[in-house]
C-alpha cells in the first residue's frame, strides 16, 4: 500500500512539473509574438505598452526579464526627455523579480550609473558588487 502511495505522489509531482514546463514554453511563445509587435511599433508609448505587457503577462520567462532592461533603455534613449527615475524603477523591479538573474551584475552597474553619487542605494549596490565573489575584479576595481 505504501509503495502505491509513493508511486501516486511521484506521478502527481511529474504531472505538475510537466504542466509548469508547458506553461513556461507557452509564455515564451507569447513573449516572442509580442517582441515581433515591438519591432514593428513606431510610437514610443506603444513600445512601452508592449514591453509592460511582456513583463506582466510572461512572468518567469527570459523575455520578461529582458523586457525590464529594454524598458529602462526606452526610458533613457527613446522618450523626448530622459526618464532616469522610471529607468531606475524598472531595473530595481527586475532585481526584485529576478534576484538570481545572470543580468544582476549588469543591472546593478547600470543603477550605479543612474543614481546620484550621494544616493544611499547607490552605495549599497557598490558594496554588494564589491562583496560578490562572482563579480569580476575588473568591475570591482572600476567602482568608486
Amino acid at each position: 500500500m505504501r509503495k502505491i502511495f509513493v508511486f501516486v505522489i511521484l506521478i502527481l509531482i511529474c504531472t505538475c512539473v510537466c504542466a509548469f514546463a508547458a506553461d513556461i514554453v507557452s509564455l515564451e511563445r507569447e513573449a516572442q509574438i509580442l517582441r515581433v509587435q515591438l519591432r514593428s511599433a513606431d510610437d514610443v508609448t506603444e513600445k512601452e505598452a508592449i514591453l509592460r505587457k511582456i513583463i506582466d503577462t510572461c512572468k518567469g520567462t527570459e523575455e520578461a526579464e529582458a523586457a525590464y532592461w529594454d524598458l529602462a533603455d526606452l526610458y533613457l534613449n527613446d522618450f523626448p526627455s530622459e526618464r532616469k527615475r522610471e529607468a531606475a524603477e524598472m531595473l530595481e523591479l527586475c532585481l526584485r523579480a529576478y534576484p538570481n538573474s545572470n543580468r544582476s551584475t549588469m543591472i546593478k552597474c547600470r543603477l550605479i550609473d543612474l543614481y546620484d553619487v550621494r544616493n544611499k542605494r547607490r552605495a549599497e549596490l557598490i558594496n554588494q558588487l564589491k562583496n560578490d565573489k562572482n563579480v569580476p575584479e575588473m568591475i570591482k576595481n572600476s567602482l568608486n
